[in-house]
């Protein structure tokens, strides 16, 4: 049966966008500024309003977002694969094989600390693929099973 994220990552995702807009608008003003201080050159006033109007809609949209992005994402691990299931408008559903499992990553960055969750890595011999986001117990009783699975699954094999 598929999993959904902890209820505490849309929280997350809501800082992470809200951090993205600042960085962006702080770009943005600087840009401006920098180019009328330094270079004397002044953009037309619908090109200024029209940028900052792009980068509020992405913002609010990225917000909007959130819980769709969070109603999409599930993920299951079974005794032959972990299976990702994401994505609303551009849906993935990825199916890593047990046996191609060499490593099992956790990660966890400052404002996922505040929450106790930690990102997944999971690493094949070919590529790597996350989940956003477990509990920070849920994580290590995931990495544990995947890299059981993944050491008997060798063996059999």
């Amino acid at each position: 049966m598929m999993q959904a994220l902890p209820e505490a990552i849309k929280k997350v995702w809501y800082i992470m966008e809200v951090i993205g807009a600042i960085v962006i608008l702080a770009i943005y003003f600087a840009g401006n500024w920098a180019l009328q201080h330094f270079l004397k050159f002044y953009l037309p006033i619908w090109a200024i309003w029209g940028l900052f109007l792009a980068i509020v809609l992405w913002f609010v949209g990225g917000i909007l977002l959130v819980r769709y992005r969070y109603a999409f994402y599930h993920f299951m691990v079974n005794g032959t694969n972990v299976e990702i299931k994401k994505g609303f408008f551009f849906r993935t559903h990825t199916a890593i094989p047990i046996a191609r499992v060499q490593n099992v990553d956790l990660d966890q960055g400052p404002i996922l600390r505040v929450f106790k969750l930690q990102q997944v890595h999971i690493l094949t011999g070919g590529s790597g693929h996350q989940i956003e986001a477990l509990t920070e117990e849920e994580a290590e009783k995931f990495k544990d099973r995947v890299m059981t699975l993944a050491r008997e699954a060798r063996h059999e094999g």
